[in-house]
């Protein structure tokens, strides 16, 4: 499927040599080097779409992938928003398995406009952009993969004002009609959305706007690694990455923790300079890590 993909991906880039990235070694995976990876991409914050530092964060991310074997490319686009034109610059790399079904893994990496010089984004959109990139090193270790792997990191999922057709979910919007144009929409096993991830009270409640079963899936996988608590079903529907490739019909869901706050049920750090490093735990990565690996490994 992915020579398919490839073909609509015509802005291949050569990432620089970056030392930030932890070198690959074989093993399970590891939320302290989750919260590594993490703390590496904080470094380059803020990360607003169209701005130096979005660029040198998928710079750094391309690089990674790099490392770890993926073929990779830097897809740089320009699309109208409500600010004018912007450039975006979605992040991919993919790993062969044995048949021409496809997992694509996906987090955005960009950070919302205006908030403050210096915000970090350290839990949105540091902590999911940690654990997939623990999890390529991982996955990259593997010989016996039997589905295609996409990793992409998005940019552009936040919105300028208000999301709408031209505002927010620039990246997966693209990459979901590059897929389905390239003709691999029916081929895709799923579309696992990592947000928001590392909170210490973690509390993650999928969305119902997910694939039912996907969720399946997932609080399956949960129930084996002995982490089921922590996953539940959320109340509502989310406006996130997954959506384009639900409305492109593919399974995909949410996995994310929309409370981060200061007490259980407040959200008053989203967004604000309050998302900081010392907000993450290893173990709430680890956790997410643990359970969207072993799903993984049950999808193939």
């Amino acid at each position: 499927m992915m020579h398919k993909l490839n073909t609509t991906l015509l802005l291949f880039a050569t990432a620089a040599a970056f030392t930030g990235c932890k070198p690959a070694d074989f093993g399970p995976f590891d939320g302290a080097r989750a919260l590594a990876e993490t703390e590496v991409l904080v470094q380059i914050s803020p990360r607003d779409a169209g701005t130096a530092n979005a660029r040198i964060a998928a710079v750094h991310l391309e690089a990674c992938l790099k490392e770890l074997g993926f073929k990779t490319v830097v897809d740089t686009f320009s699309e109208e928003t409500s600010s004018g034109k912007m450039v975006f610059n979605n992040v991919l790399g993919r790993l062969p398995g044995k048949t021409n079904r496809l997992i694509v893994l996906l987090s955005h990496y960009d950070t919302p406009s205006g908030v403050s010089p210096e915000f970090q984004g350290a839990n949105d959109s540091g902590s999911s952009s940690g654990v997939l990139l623990e999890l390529a090193r991982v996955l990259s270790e593997r010989t016996s993969l039997e589905t295609d792997l996409l990793v992409a990191f998005l940019d552009g999922e936040e919105c300028r004002t208000h999301y709408s057709a031209t505002d927010g979910l620039h990246g997966s919007r693209r990459l979901a009609h590059q897929i389905s144009t390239g003709g691999g929409a029916s081929l895709v096993e799923a579309v696992i959305l990592l947000n928001r991830v590392g909170n210490k009270n973690l509390n993650i409640m999928v969305p119902k706007n997910s694939s039912q079963k996907l969720m399946k899936e997932l609080f399956f996988a949960a129930h084996e690694v002995g982490v089921r608590p922590q996953f539940s079903l959320g109340s509502g529907s989310i406006l996130d990455d997954h959506v384009p490739f639900l409305l492109a019909g593919m399974p995909a869901i949410d996995v994310i923790d929309f409370e981060y706050g200061s007490a259980p049920g407040l959200n008053d750090y989203w967004h604000t300079e309050q998302d900081t490093l010392d907000k993450l735990s290893v173990e709430s990565l680890q956790v997410v890590g643990d359970t969207v690996l072993r799903m993984i490994e049950n999808l193939q």
